[in-house]
């Protein structure tokens, strides 16, 4: 009997290294604002690619995470957005900067097939920040919103597949 408690116990052990290692099981992180760090995560995470940004989002307002972007091509990692058709045309939308920029940017939206309503950037191909954050001044100070950075292959690889066919869906804003 003490010897099959003892090969339960090290089955168990080894269950639960096998477990830890795998590659389904990611980390994941949540936060909150306004009172959340929202703002200094997407800045730092935008501030350590360093091969790859691809940005979906429904609006983008804060020149600060225009600048980030921005500043990450500068750096030579190659960013491309899809915004919303409509959004990108308000007066304080910050796409024309993006373009201006040099940055890839398509549209998406209007009387094609509704908003685009999308929420989440995929950062080197390996963690995903989504949530409910939209890039504005709004979502900044006031707005209650939430973001997950996740670090888990197959999520990266569900949210990068979504980000690829709208990509070919439509042409580049220039």
């Amino acid at each position: 009997m003490a010897r099959v408690k003892k090969g339960v116990f090290f089955f168990l052990l080894f269950l639960l290294w096998v477990l830890q290692e795998s590659p389904a099981i990611g980390e994941m992180e949540t936060i909150f604002s306004p009172e959340g760090r929202i703002r200094e995560s997407i800045l730092k995470e935008l501030g350590s690619a360093t091969s790859t940004v691809d940005l979906a989002i429904h609006e983008i307002t804060s020149l600060e995470m225009a600048q980030a972007l921005a500043k990450a091509r500068q750096r030579g990692v190659k960013v491309r957005v899809i915004a919303d058709s409509k959004q990108a045309n308000i007066r304080t939308s910050k796409i024309t900067y993006l373009i201006q920029q040099g940055i890839l940017v398509k549209v998406l939206g209007g009387k094609e097939k509704g908003v685009m309503n999308h929420r989440f950037v995929i950062l080197d191909g390996d963690r995903v920040l989504t949530g409910s954050f939209d890039w504005s001044e709004a979502s900044l100070k006031w707005n209650y919103e939430n973001i997950l950075i996740i670090h888990e292959s197959e999520a990266v690889a569900a949210y990068q597949g979504e980000f690829d066919r709208l990509w070919r869906e439509k042409r580049v804003i220039e």
